[in-house]
């Protein structure tokens, strides 16, 4: 994989609705052109907390290259279930590989986040990413934004997301 490849960003706009509306902690799994720059500055001013696990090595290696002991930590993770996920998060974004991987973390973020935002969730997709039925019936509320490809859905247990919208 390149890091520097041009990506479908529909998790952009949601990612920058909600950093901008919350003001705890962030971990992502999974770095990004897209992702990874924009939740850096976006943390930069206020070294709000930012965790980013990655196991693909270049794309580590891009990654790392916005590590700040201030505020910013990339972890190069080789086994994910050793991520300690223990929170208060406000934002759990889930974008990494194995594909299979995406719907553990959601689970596991589903407690401890106020948020979590999952890219690829149309639904030719789904099962290939490891999400079904019972991972998203583990949260209360939950919100797709479908008006691009690929989608990107939000979950919480703590949030009603009735209503949300990107305006």
């Amino acid at each position: 994989m390149n890091p520097l490849r041009p990506h479908r960003g529909s998790h952009l706009p949601v990612l920058i609705k909600l950093v901008n509306e919350t003001t705890g902690p962030i971990i992502e799994f999974g770095s990004g052109v897209c992702s990874t720059y924009f939740l850096h500055w976006a943390c930069f001013a206020t070294r709000r907390k930012l965790v980013t696990c990655e196991n693909n090595k270049e794309y580590f290696d891009f990654a790392a290259r916005f590590a700040d002991p201030r505020y910013h930590t990339v972890l190069c993770v080789d086994d994910f279930d050793s991520v300690d996920v223990t929170g208060p998060w406000s934002i759990a974004f889930i974008d990494h590989e194995p594909p299979q991987r995406r719907g553990v973390e959601m689970r596991r973020m589903q407690d401890c986040a106020d948020y979590v935002i999952v890219h690829d969730t149309d639904s030719g997709r789904m099962a290939a990413y490891g999400f079904d039925a019972d991972s998203e019936n583990k949260f209360k509320y939950s919100w797709r934004l479908a008006e691009c490809r690929p989608y990107t859905s939000v979950f919480s247990n703590k949030i009603d997301l009735t209503g949300f919208s990107l305006r």
